[in-house]
């Protein structure tokens, strides 16, 4: 934990070094161009929020959202045997999570600029902290409920978190704070994977997930701090009715973040069956505890966030976020193939290398693929089109965790499964090169290039 927190620590000073003033000053021509254009006017709050504390609270949300979707499936072997189900279904309680967060990710943007992103934040952290006291419960009818909360919650984080950091980040540096508040998502994994089993051994399962709720109370009292200033530029005249197709159309009509939506609906989903997963297949098929799958879990969560820094340093030097995401796909799509081959003979460190090396690519592509969609939609309308996307990244994981469960129940192992859907990686990868080749065409200037 602490190497956890001292790692956060650099990630946070680094951006407020921003590393060397030269080092952004290679960003490309293109992305500089595009970010004037899209460059709104200043207001009386814009400058105002210290970006640090900004990045810290917007990433703690983000984490404690995915710390509650993650719950469950790191106890999937001992809350399995209570609701007496195989642990591959609990996929299933995965997929109701993110079909609740993509019923309200088409309003998320209007909630957030009606509301404004605070308020929305606040609502967020609520639903999941209700949501995991649910889960605690241990009753099947209950735990779905419970479930449908938390994807509620899940699905307000992204376009609120979008807004105020489109608003307040410097455009040279917005791939890296963008990667560092999604980080968020592998620290809240990693929260659930190292936590929650230590706790279950002393406590019990049930008991764990309901004292974890408690983590939301400590974030959400600087929220309120912070929001009236957060939602200064709330909307109240904003119709909420709008939103339910807004993002879809805007994302639509623009054919760049069309075909960014289905790259993300292919990789959000196999991301979420590597860490849904990842720990049953080391506690059933390679003889690991729970105990110890959990800590190699986190690790491959710590290489997600690595990836998240690196991936988005590349972005920011050389102006390509299109082309990073797609060696993401390259790098992710030769690891799943390997997973898919892995055996309980491999040594330790082989299977530790192959994992942190999966970790690295597909858990580390959320920040520049957020970077890039608000980049691509402009200030405006940054949180309805990431709304949009998110529809798309949410179908994904709606539907890749259960095909996951029920294939990887029928051929009887996890990490074959693996290798099969490595298609999914692979698809995303091409849908870029055709994007990247859309950006290039002369006749079609309106679109940014990649």
């Amino acid at each position: 934990m602490l190497l956890d927190r001292c790692g956060y620590a650099a990630c946070l000073w680094l951006v407020r070094k921003g590393c060397h003033r030269n080092f952004w000053a290679k960003l490309s021509q293109p992305d500089i161009q595009i970010a004037m254009q899209f460059r709104r006017p200043p207001t009386t709050t814009e400058g105002t929020e210290p970006l640090l504390a900004l990045l810290a609270l917007t990433t703690a949300v983000q984490a404690l959202a995915t710390f509650s979707v993650f719950a469950l499936p790191t106890l999937a072997p001992k809350a399995a045997a209570a609701f007496g189900v195989a642990p591959q279904w609990i996929g299933y309680q995965v997929s109701v999570i993110y079909i609740a967060a993509a019923s309200v990710s088409g309003y998320a943007g209007m909630i957030v600029r009606r509301y404004g992103p605070g308020s929305a934040s606040l609502a967020a952290l609520a639903a999941c902290a209700l949501g995991l006291v649910t889960l605690s419960t241990g009753n099947l009818a209950i735990t779905v409920a419970g479930s449908a909360l938390i994807g509620l919650g899940y699905g307000l984080t992204n376009p609120a978190a979008a807004h105020l950091l489109f608003k307040y980040a410097p455009a040279g540096r917005r791939n890296l704070i963008f990667a560092i508040k999604q980080a968020g998502v592998p620290i809240g994994a990693m929260l659930a994977a190292t936590l929650l089993p230590r706790l279950s051994e002393s406590i019990g399962w049930q008991a764990a997930i309901g004292v974890s709720s408690l983590m939301i109370a400590g974030v959400s009292i600087p929220l309120l701090m912070r929001r009236s200033r957060w939602d200064s530029d709330a909307d109240p005249t904003a119709d909420l009715k709008e939103g339910g197709l807004a993002g879809l159309k805007l994302v639509w009509r623009h054919p760049v973040l069309r075909s960014l939506a289905f790259v993300g609906l292919c990789y959000a989903g196999f991301q979420v069956c590597l860490i849904a997963f990842a720990v049953t297949m080391l506690a059933t098929e390679f003889g690991w505890t729970l105990i110890e799958a959990g800590m190699i879990a986190a690790l491959m969560q710590i290489a997600g966030i690595a990836g998240r820094l690196s991936w988005s340093l590349a972005a920011d030097q050389f102006g390509r976020g299109l082309a990073i995401l797609a060696a993401v796909g390259v790098m992710a799509t030769v690891f799943a193939l390997i997973t898919a081959v892995m055996t309980p003979a491999w040594p330790t460190f082989a299977l530790i290398l192959v994992l942190a090396g999966f970790g690295f690519s597909i858990i580390g592509w959320n920040g520049v693929y957020m970077a890039q969609t608000a980049r691509l939609s402009g200030a405006r309308d940054v949180g309805i089109a990431t709304g949009g996307v998110l529809m798309f990244n949410f179908a994904g994981v709606i539907v890749a965790p259960a095909t996951f469960g029920i294939v990887s129940k029928s051929i009887g192992s996890i990490a074959t499964t693996f290798g099969l859907f490595a298609l999914l990686p692979l698809l995303g990868t091409l849908l870029l090169l055709g994007a990247i080749r859309q950006t290039r065409e002369p006749a079609d200037p309106s679109v940014p290039s990649a």
